[in-house]
């Protein structure tokens, strides 16, 4: 179940994240820092949701599974203050986070989060999976190649934490992963919704890095 829910994702990596034309201007270098702002200020308002969006789907899980509504609530708790990392990034950069943070996310990142929402109550809970599977396993597979590429654009390490938190403990993330599809999967329809989420989610979130990269450019040029 696993490599096959990878192995979709990654197609989907392939076909759609790494073919959007600010992903390829990130990866040749042609970015600019207020790009990298915009895509900060973003990652503030998506990020800081998560850990109620976990919390929420367990209301929604079939049995009431004790060990893993447990796992999950520390998982949760883990991913609390994450979205702060971003902002203190943005601060780093010498934006004024207190004004920024009082700004409305772009609609491309509302609808990252009410995409996973909508799922969890009217498809299947499960396909919280496929959401969580595609932002734990992006920040491990291309985090430090990203992480290379900003440093050499002249990013400070210091304005890097939300990267790097993310490269590194996600990596810890992702056996929780496997965990939870081995114990929660208990159909073929339920691994085909974790695959729909994931691959929906890449694309979703693609959309979001590329209008703040866009906003960005608006924002802090």
């Amino acid at each position: 179940m696993f490599n096959k829910i990878f192995q979709e994702w990654q197609n989907e990596i392939d076909m759609v994240m790494n073919q959007d034309p600010w992903i390829k201007k990130l990866r040749g270098g042609e970015l600019d820092l207020c790009h990298y702002k915009g895509f900060l200020l973003e990652t503030y308002h998506h990020a800081g949701l998560n850990p109620q969006i976990q919390g929420y789907c367990t209301l929604y899980l079939k049995g009431n599974p004790r060990k893993i509504i447990d796992l999950f609530f520390r998982h949760a708790s883990s991913e609390i203050g994450h979205d702060l990392l971003a902002l203190n990034d943005l601060k780093v950069l010498g934006e004024d986070v207190e004004k920024l943070a009082g700004r409305r996310p772009l609609p491309s990142t509302i609808a990252f989060n009410a995409f996973v929402l909508h799922c969890i109550k009217h498809v299947n809970p499960l396909s919280y999976l496929g959401y969580l599977f595609h932002l734990e396993f992006l920040p491990t597979q291309n985090g430090p190649d990203y992480i290379k590429i900003l440093k050499s654009m002249g990013v400070p390490e210091n304005a890097l934490t939300f990267l790097e938190e993310h490269a590194t403990v996600d990596i810890g993330h992702n056996k929780m992963m496997e965990k939870y599809l081995k114990d929660l999967i208990q159909s073929e329809k339920d691994l085909d919704d974790i695959i729909f989420a994931a691959k929906s989610s890449c694309r979703l979130h693609t959309y979001m890095i590329a209008d703040s990269m866009k906003n960005g450019e608006d924002l802090f040029s």
